[in-house]
């Protein structure tokens, strides 16, 4: 009943135009800590939920930078490889997994930026399900991912100024990773059936173009911690093929 309610209350206010992209959020469990890591695994996201507000931290190399109190409710975070930027999602309903946006933090955990889904892109929504998001090296750019009916969808923004760079809708319906190469210009994701094992990994160009895919049947496992990767030279990229149990390298 809660979920239809809620459900409701949302349709109402967009259509009535009076969404403010605020909502209640549910509790979680007093004690519990969510790690988030960056790609090179240098830095280190920790949010620490107690029974007020909850906290985070940042480490480099194992050596906690900072800790504070959160102002804003915590989602999923993500931080570049240069500790530099780190995102968090905007939550709509936590329990429905709804984000409004996604705010971005500097190094010493200051806000720089709430990036708002509402009137940004080319879709209408004002809520969206984050299942997953990338951060270049360099902190610059940030990429969100979203599950479709028939493809998955990306978003890529300039970190800084909240500017939208590009969206496209690519691969299979459900999104598992995404990765943003040095140079800033390639987007590589990871995308899966919905019901099913099947993944299809999709390489973006410049404005979103296409520039390579590959489907790989049967390939989905839990098991596996990172599907893709760019390799750090930056000449190539790698996907994972679960019946060789490797990683394969294709070239940029």
């Amino acid at each position: 009943m809660k979920f239809v309610s809620r459900m409701m209350i949302i349709v109402l206010l967009l259509s009535a135009g009076v969404w403010t992209a605020t909502a209640e959020l549910m509790p979680v469990e007093p004690g519990s800590v969510d790690v988030y890591t960056s790609d090179n695994g240098r830095y280190e996201v920790s949010i620490i939920y107690g029974d007020g507000l909850p906290s985070w931290s940042l480490k480099e190399d194992g050596q906690e930078l900072w800790s504070k109190p959160m102002m804003d409710e915590p989602g999923a975070a993500s931080v570049s490889d240069n500790g530099e930027t780190i995102a968090l999602p905007l939550w709509g309903w936590r329990d429905e997994g709804g984000s409004s946006g996604v705010a971005v933090y500097n190094k010493e955990g200051d806000l720089v930026k709430k990036i708002y889904f509402k009137g940004l892109s080319m879709s209408a929504e004002t809520l969206r399900w984050v299942r997953a998001t990338g951060i270049s090296p360099d902190g610059k750019y940030l990429a969100i991912g979203g599950n479709g009916k028939e493809n998955a969808t990306v978003t890529l923004f300039a970190s800084a100024s909240g500017e939208l760079v590009w969206e496209k809708a690519a691969g299979l319906p459900d999104i598992v990773d995404i990765r943003i190469a040095k140079d800033g210009k390639h987007v590589l994701i990871a995308t899966r059936e919905k019901n099913g094992t099947g993944m299809e990994f999709v390489l973006f160009g410049g404005e979103g173009s296409v520039l390579w895919n590959k489907k790989i049947d049967n390939n989905l496992s839990y098991d596996v911690e990172h599907y893709i990767r760019f390799t750090d030279d930056g000449t190539g990229f790698e996907i994972y093929d679960l019946a060789s149990g490797k990683y394969l390298y294709e070239k940029l």
